[in-house]
């Protein structure tokens, strides 16, 4: 018998209730309130998250966010900043120790990244896992995608999806960005300009991009779809959808 995990795909919502409903969501998962967890989520106003370890002074350029309208928000999880605009996130949050899950961060990360690449299979799209590289606790400056770490999705040698992992109370939540456009020239404004120096603005250009930069102009409905798909092949589960 197929394990049914929940769903929930919610409205554009801030940055802030967006982090505290995946904590919620962990927390309700790790006392055995909720059953296992997938969720869909995109941002109004747009944002720019920290990562855990991040100070918003050494990062933001805190004024032009403000007139901009960018709101700043801390992730629960580590990694460097990220602009969160032309996107669709996906957080999972899962019982530690749960039969299909893999014990190790790792080899976790990589089975449920595994899980966006079978559902972007599933609109033509051909990506797969980076070896990446180590960039420790993420309080270096810059965005998350600039680099790729291990097992991050990317198309090309494009890096298109970003993801951070957390566990705590017995619980692992994985969350993450899938990128649609990269917002170049709002990531020119929303870093501290020595954040911007020595060409970093073009290196993200390169290493770095969205499906629609791509040509891949998916309508974020059938993204949706398709990552649900994606998931309920590689858990073998069905999803039965909620709201929070």
């Amino acid at each position: 018998m197929r394990e049914v995990w929940r769903l929930i795909c919610d409205e554009q919502l801030p940055g802030e209730k967006n982090m505290s409903r995946d904590l919620a969501i962990l927390d309700e998962v790790a006392k055995a309130a909720a059953p296992p967890t997938l969720r869909f989520y995109t941002w109004s106003p747009p944002a720019l998250s920290l990562g855990y370890f991040q100070q918003a002074e050494d990062v933001a350029d805190i004024e032009a966010c403000r007139r901009l309208g960018i709101e700043i928000v801390r992730r629960p999880t580590g990694g460097r900043a990220l602009l969160h605009h032309r996107e669709l996130t996906y957080s999972v949050a899962v019982p530690e120790g749960h039969p299909l899950i893999p014990t190790a961060v790792l080899p976790a990360y990589k089975f449920l990244s595994s899980a966006i690449i079978n559902g972007l299979s599933l609109l033509g799209v051909e990506a797969d896992l980076s070896a990446g590289e180590n960039r420790g606790r993420g309080k270096a400056p810059g965005s998350c995608f600039d680099t790729p770490s291990a097992y991050e999705i990317q198309i090309g040698g494009k890096k298109v999806v970003g993801s951070a992992q957390l566990r705590r109370n017995g619980a692992l939540l994985q969350h993450g960005s899938i990128l649609l456009e990269l917002s170049l020239d709002l990531y020119r404004h929303v870093l501290r300009h020595d954040c911007r120096e020595d060409n970093y603005i073009d290196i993200l250009g390169k290493r770095a991009a969205g499906l629609h930069d791509l040509g891949y102009n998916t309508p974020i409905e059938d993204l949706t779809g398709a990552m649900v798909s994606g998931f309920s092949e590689l858990l073998s589960t069905d999803f039965l959808r909620e709201d929070l």
